[in-house]
């Protein structure tokens, strides 16, 4: 039986479509504008977007005007997302919210019980002090949104919720990789930059060096 099941398995993934190349850049342009919002699912951060806002892009975008537009009303969007999701660029999830902090079940038990054991005078202040007791004994409890996967993987236009599971460079990120490669590259090659330039990186190097350590002797002072 375990066999079967890793057969069908293979199977199903075989059976997975690759997306094309303009799904491919509607799906970065949806990843990159669609606003998203952040959560845990099953102990691993995501991020997510709702169903609704992702259509009004797409009715917005490029692909939605001049001839052979690919979007021309919202149901057109939604077939075209729900490509998307069986190409496994997002799935569907479903919201759950869970209280986080106040007392135990238990602990609320015994609570009650030390209080029908008190005196009858007790139990009258109680009655006075019951408005100033329920403000002040009352746990504040704090709500978390988590992400849990629906069983039903469809696109529905609505207020339901999508995981990204598409996740392509930022460009902020290239950028920031290509300037750190090549101001590496532009360190080894030090010993072949013109002498003048040298010199100058080295009075910046030294005045650098100087205005950083007044910034700790200062700190040390402060002490």
């Amino acid at each position: 039986m375990a066999e079967r099941r890793k057969t069908r398995k293979r199977k199903d993934e075989a059976t997975v479509e690759q997306p094309t190349k303009e799904e491919y850049a509607v799906a970065k342009y949806l990843r990159f504008t669609v606003p998203n919002k952040k959560s845990a699912m099953y102990g691993n951060k995501v991020e997510y977007f709702i169903a609704s806002r992702a259509v009004d892009t797409l009715l917005d975008s490029k692909w939605s005007t001049g001839e052979g537009a690919l979007f021309t009303n919202r149901h057109s969007c939604e077939n075209y997302l729900d490509r998307l999701l069986q190409k496994q660029i997002f799935h569907r999830s479903l919201k759950v919210v869970k209280t986080v902090g106040g007392e135990k079940d238990g602990k609320r038990k015994k609570e009650k019980d030390v209080e029908l054991i008190g005196k009858q005078k007790e139990e009258n202040e109680e009655k006075e002090g019951e408005g100033e007791k329920k403000a002040e004994g009352t746990p504040k409890r704090k709500k978390r949104l988590k992400l849990e996967m629906h069983d039903d993987q469809v696109f529905i236009d609505g207020k339901d919720v999508y995981v990204w599971i598409y996740d392509p460079v930022r460009p902020k990120t290239f950028i920031m990789g290509l300037l750190i490669v090549f101001g590496a590259i532009a360190v080894c090659l030090f010993p072949l930059w013109p002498p003048v330039v040298r010199l100058g990186v080295y009075y910046i190097s030294i005045v650098a060096a100087g205005f950083v350590g007044s910034i700790i002797g200062l700190a040390i002072g402060c002490l």
